[in-house]
């Protein structure tokens, strides 16, 4: 790729992360602060922050200078939105999620063999929370919302996604056997959710369930992660707080679903849907 290209996703890279940021803090950031979560220096960072805010992404207080989104970011994906849950929202039962748990909320989808963190709504804003961060790639095989991605696959499928990650991990001691592997997730399958017990990160465990199956998107798992001590002690609560929010986004998506709409392609897609099939 050439060195411009380079640079153009780069900068694309800075610009969404950008916008992460303030999905997970829900506060203003100064350019030392967006800098630092960037990893970026500040005179880039504070270049880009102020093309931002003149294309109406982002705007400026004037007396601490610190910078927070417009409306202009939340209506990119209102039609997206409307369109997926109606009157629902993935967001808001996420951010339910986290008040009444006071747990990080993850939401992942497939990527190989690994799982993206699409959603990342951190437990605290003062929390450093590098290690639960949105766009980090995490093996399926070892992260809770990874394992919650495979219980709609076959033995087939999940064999093959096992050897890709066992083939991709540098450390052969997180190489998991076959037989072992299969044996547990059919246990996890059968129970509705899945640990992770520290497998991806010592001291650090979540609990993850499948989420309904959502129109024109691909399957997707959500899942509250904390110190592991904090999740043994409320796992019972845990687990049942993301089947019940799981449970009402599955009401809420059928509900809209089965609304009337005008369009012919969005009827053919409607008489083509399939059941949500959930461990909630």
């Amino acid at each position: 790729m050439a060195a411009d290209g380079i640079t153009a996703v780069k900068s694309a890279r800075r610009t969404i992360e950008t916008l992460e940021l303030f999905a997970e803090t829900h506060r203003s950031a100064s350019v030392s602060e967006v800098a630092a979560y960037l990893d970026a220096p500040m005179s880039s960072t504070s270049v880009l922050l102020a093309g931002l805010a003149r294309l109406g992404y982002l705007e400026q207080d004037p007396v601490d200078r610190r910078y927070r989104p417009t409306l202009r970011v939340m209506l990119l994906g209102a039609w997206l939105q409307d369109r997926l849950f109606g009157e629902s929202s993935l967001l808001r039962l996420a951010e339910g999620l986290r008040t009444t748990t006071g747990m990080t909320v993850l939401i992942g989808v497939q990527r190989g063999a690994s799982v993206q963190y699409i959603l990342t709504l951190r437990r605290s804003v003062s929390e450093g929370g590098g290690h639960m961060r949105a766009g980090m790639l995490r093996p399926m095989t070892r992260a809770a919302v990874g394992k919650a991605l495979l219980f709609g696959m076959t033995d087939q499928e999940v064999g093959r996604i096992l050897r890709r990650a066992n083939a991709e991990e540098k450390d052969a001691s997180n190489r998991i056997p076959t037989s072992r592997f299969l044996t547990n997730l059919r246990a996890e399958r059968a129970a509705g959710w899945a640990e992770s017990s520290g497998a991806v990160r010592p001291g650090l465990s979540v609990i993850a369930v499948p989420l309904p199956l959502l129109a024109g998107q691909p399957p997707l798992a959500i899942g509250l992660g904390g110190e592991q001590p904090d999740i043994e002690a409320g796992k019972n609560i845990l687990v049942n707080a993301l089947k019940k929010a799981c449970k009402t986004l599955a009401q809420e998506s059928a509900t809209a679903a089965h609304a009337p709409t005008g369009g012919v392609g969005e009827q053919r897609a409607q008489r083509h849907r399939q059941p949500n099939k959930t461990g909630c």
